[in-house]
């Protein structure tokens, strides 16, 4: 008897969970309004942190590799998302301004929100090649992250963008003739975090299967793979949004991104 009392409150527990998982991720359907490409469209910084220099030199690298090519690559610098899921943002906010080439897919978004201390790189399908998520999340934590740790805003999104540019001209077989050396940091204590993250991941799931035979995993799989289906597409964008990637966005090519990239933060 008292076995199963402890095991009906280990069920509690693990549903109630998986239930304010559930809750938080609603947010995602929230109307927001994006804004508008600067008139610099390879940085679009609307927090003033990039000095005029930075922004020239992200002009410089961005117009190079869409000239040699296709690719079109952008950063994004916001104060904050407001809780809002910065996947989510990335992604409508890719779709919204169709980054990338319509017919290529080929676009990259570095997004920072600042006072939240995230990062996001979104990649559409026809650079997941030359930049699958794993290396997207190596270069920012390696190249970006230590930089913003100490306030090096500029430094770090533009090593990083210059990394991510350089992964993309190997790709296409072309050389780019900027000049621009990045030092990688290596950080230990983030792999530590992370295999502490992944090994709590596998303990709820072991807790689910032996207590509830894998309903809840088998369910938030399922539902997953909705939510994903839905991002298929370069038309229309989705949740509140209207337009979709199919005009693009201030000189971008109306490319769009199926989800792939990194999120972290700092």
């Amino acid at each position: 008897m008292r076995r199963l009392i402890k095991n009906n409150k280990l069920k509690t527990l693990i549903l109630s969970f998986f239930l304010l998982f559930t809750f938080i991720v609603p947010k995602a359907t929230w109307a927001i309004d994006f804004p508008k490409v600067t008139e610099y469209k390879y940085v679009n910084d609307y927090v003033g942190i990039l000095d005029k220099k930075s922004k020239q030199q992200f002009m410089a690298i961005g117009g190079e590799v869409e000239r040699k090519t296709s690719a079109e690559m952008t950063t994004v610098i916001i104060k904050s998302l407001d809780d809002y899921p910065i996947e989510d943002y990335a992604n409508k906010l890719f779709r919204t301004w169709g980054v990338g080439k319509k017919d290529k897919d080929n676009g990259l978004l570095i997004l920072v929100a600042v006072e939240d201390k995230k990062w996001r790189v979104e990649v559409g399908r026809g650079l997941e090649g030359a930049i699958p998520d794993i290396y997207s999340n190596q270069v920012m934590e390696e190249v970006a992250k230590p930089r913003f740790r100490n306030g090096e805003y500029s430094l770090g999104l533009l090593e990083a963008y210059s990394t991510f540019a350089d992964a993309i001209a190997k790709e296409y077989g072309v050389t780019l003739e900027k000049n621009l050396k990045v030092s990688r940091t290596q950080e230990s204590g983030n792999s530590i975090l992370g295999n502490i993250g992944i090994g709590f991941i596998i303990f709820l799931i072991l807790i689910d299967v032996i207590f509830n035979r894998g309903r809840i995993c088998r369910m938030l799989f399922f539902s997953g793979i909705g939510r994903r289906g839905g991002r298929g597409g370069s038309g229309g964008g989705f949740g509140g949004f209207g337009g979709g990637s199919s005009g693009g966005g201030g000189g971008f090519g109306g490319g769009s991104s199926g989800g792939g990239g990194s999120s972290g933060s700092w």
